[in-house]
């Protein structure tokens, strides 16, 4: 089989993926031990339960991280619902809610989840995100789909600004919403549709700081990217987890205005963090998160261990293509009908 899949082209390889794997990570075979997204794990949580009914092993524990913030009712309440209607359909089945920011841990908590405050940035592979040295040719750098939520418009005051992100051309508003940004209300900024994950260290380099804008989302993966790469974030206050591993020195967290917005990446324009300092910072950070999913990890695999010696994967392989050979020691089939 797998000499097949070498033999693919990449987006034939990813439909494969989605036809015959399911979304998760699996760190055990038994005890049954993985890791999911919330929503990929309830969506596809028939296929689950009919590979948790049909494994040997006697105890399923499953991790879930959350790709949007579960910190109000109107998130929190449905989705508590939803895990506790799977869980009834399986005895052997435990859910570890990995929760992006303490109020998300106490919120879902309240609501009778065993949440564990362990924010998903952590597992960011620094290696990816080195400190470049490159000509500065941008004052702020914002990488972020052109939807709404990323309140682009807040950056519209800034007068060298680098835009990387798509159009979301398949939801008529969103559509109507990311022409207006790039063709009037920030036309004076350099819009890149698409970069390459391998080459966004080398844009980040190019930039002063990096914007994080938006006011409810997750935890924006992109956000500690900015920072392992040693430039320093303009914030607005937010739900959703993103200013866990933010060190104080390297964030500016101001009112949701342009005015502000600019004034805060002209101070770093003016005052910029040591690159490596905001890296190792970060690091430090990161390390108390990994520690604890580690512990997580243990906890649920025992009487086996992860070895402290191997590497956790990055972004515990959620929504990552994996490799043939990680398939074989991470991947989940889908079972047959």
């Amino acid at each position: 089989m797998f000499h097949q899949i070498l033999l693919r082209p990449k987006r034939a390889y990813q439909k494969y993926l989605r036809d015959h794997f399911l979304p998760c990570t699996v760190f055990c075979r038994d005890p049954l031990v993985m890791v999911s997204y919330d929503t990929d794990f309830i969506k596809n949580a028939p296929a689950f339960l009919k590979v948790f009914a049909e494994s040997r092993a006697k105890t399923v524990h499953v991790f879930l991280q959350l790709g949007w913030e579960h910190e109000t009712p109107k998130n929190a309440e449905p989705f508590a619902r939803q895990i506790k209607d799977i869980q009834a359909q399986c005895d052997k089945l435990k859910v570890t809610v990995l929760a992006n920011s303490e109020n998300e841990e106490r919120v879902l908590s309240a609501l009778g989840m065993h949440a564990v405050f362990c924010n998903q940035n952590a597992f960011v592979d620094e290696s990816r995100y080195p400190v470049l040295k490159r000509p500065k040719k941008f004052d702020a750098l914002y990488i972020a789909r052109l939807s709404p939520f990323k309140r682009h418009p807040l950056a519209a005051k800034i007068k060298s600004l680098h835009l990387i992100g798509f159009k979301v051309w398949w939801i008529p508003n969103e559509d109507k919403y990311s022409e207006d940004i790039v063709t009037n209300q920030l036309k004076h900024a350099v819009w890149t549709r698409f970069v390459d994950s391998k080459n966004i260290p080398a844009e980040i380099a190019s930039a002063r700081c990096g914007l994080c804008l938006s006011a409810v989302e997750g935890a924006m993966f992109v956000s500690i990217e900015y920072l392992l790469c040693g430039i320093p974030v303009v914030n607005t206050p937010n739900i959703g987890g993103r200013d866990v591993l933010f060190p104080d020195f390297a964030v500016k967290t101001v009112p949701d205005t342009p005015e502000a917005v600019a004034a805060a990446v002209q101070e770093f324009v003016e005052h910029p963090p040591e690159p490596e300092k905001i890296r190792a910072a970060v690091l430090e950070k990161m390390k108390v998160h990994r520690e604890t999913f580690r512990r997580l990890l243990n906890e649920a695999m025992a009487p086996k261990t992860f070895p402290d010696s191997c590497p956790l994967p990055h972004k515990l392989f959620l929504r990552c293509t994996k490799s043939p050979l990680q398939l074989l020691r991470y991947g989940l089939r889908i079972p047959k009908s």
